[in-house]
């Protein structure tokens, strides 16, 4: 451990705590197959590259792993966050306390159906994207360039501009707060604009069923191209970033409302608005939680001065 992570925990945890939470990690990871490790850096596990220890973190191998560390949880009365790819989290600089649980890499398996494909939670959108070419099913291409897992984006019922991932649920198997199995239906999850009942009901995505629609495959490719050139052309796909800041205001895109206020290339420390898309905060390298926060509140409060519009985040913020 360095000396940074010593002093960020150091911090935020007292002696006791820490024995507490050795004795915790000690206890679950043999319970488990899957990992367990302690005061984990969640920059290694975020697009952001951004945030601090996670108390305990686990990546647990399959289904039993995942209900045995869930209910441990409830039982020592420890805290739980379950992640993907990290792909739309802020960390904050002190970590987070209790249990990170992170379905990837496992949970990826993917069966293609006639009508769609059945897929783990942990399975990346981009790998679903590509194999969905490949045996010529159609619907997906609306996740071109989201660098999640099914699991996240069902979470939060991504998409661009030219659909959402809630628009082909059929139906997922889902590990509810009581740690029971339920099968869910499409309905269930109550989606709507960058949303799904999935976050109150605190079930935890297995597998998910999608519908997909048969096409040639050298058309879906030709929109899986066309879409990513787009995106390359429009977005800062290559930097540190948790894709849009913020959702879009009714009847407005944020990242034109953003652009319009001056938002572009604002920095505060190694945090800045892309130049690119100022709907995108990225970080340059060495960014702390506390940079990207700041940089956050200040083009929030920039539109808000300039337009009077109160921009939702669409980041997820997870401090101790």
């Amino acid at each position: 451990m360095s000396t940074g992570q010593q002093t960020s925990i150091a911090a935020t945890v007292t002696a006791n705590d820490r024995r507490h939470i050795e004795a915790a990690a000690a206890e679950l990871g043999a319970r488990l197959r899957g990992r367990v490790l302690l005061w984990e850096p969640m920059a290694r596990h975020t697009t952001f590259r951004i945030g601090g220890p996670a108390d305990i973190f686990v990546q647990p191998l399959d289904v039993e792993d995942l209900r045995a560390v869930t209910t441990f949880a409830r039982q020592k009365g420890l805290p739980t966050k379950i992640i993907g790819n990290g792909s739309n989290l802020l960390v904050g600089d002190r970590g987070v306390r209790g249990i990170v649980i992170r379905l990837a890499p496992a949970f990826k398996e993917i069966e293609w159906l006639d009508d769609g494909v059945l897929a783990g939670a942990g399975a990346r959108l981009a790998q679903l994207v590509k194999q969905s070419a490949e045996v010529g099913l159609s619907g997906l291409e609306s996740t071109v360039g989201i660098p999640g897992t099914l699991g996240g984006a069902l979470a939060t019922n991504a998409g661009t501009d030219t659909g959402s991932i809630g628009d082909l649920v059929v139906g997922a198997t889902v590990l509810d707060e009581q740690g029971e199995v339920r099968e869910w239906t499409a309905s269930q999850f109550a989606y709507r604009y960058r949303y799904s009942s999935l976050d109150p009901s605190k079930a935890t995505v297995i597998s998910a069923r999608l519908r997909l629609r048969p096409a040639p495959q050298e058309e879906i490719r030709a929109k899986i191209d066309r879409l990513r050139q787009k995106r390359a052309t429009r977005q800062p796909l290559r930097a540190w970033s948790a894709g849009s800041a913020f959702k879009n205001p009714l009847g407005a895109a944020a990242g034109k409302v953003l652009h319009r206020a001056g938002a572009k290339g604002l920095r505060v420390g190694a945090a800045q608005v892309s130049r690119k898309h100022a709907n995108f905060m990225i970080n340059r390298g060495g960014a702390t939680a506390s940079d990207m926060q700041c940089l956050i509140a200040r083009v929030h409060a920039l539109v808000v001065r300039r337009y009077d519009i109160d921009l939702e985040l669409e980041i997820e913020t997870v401090d101790e």
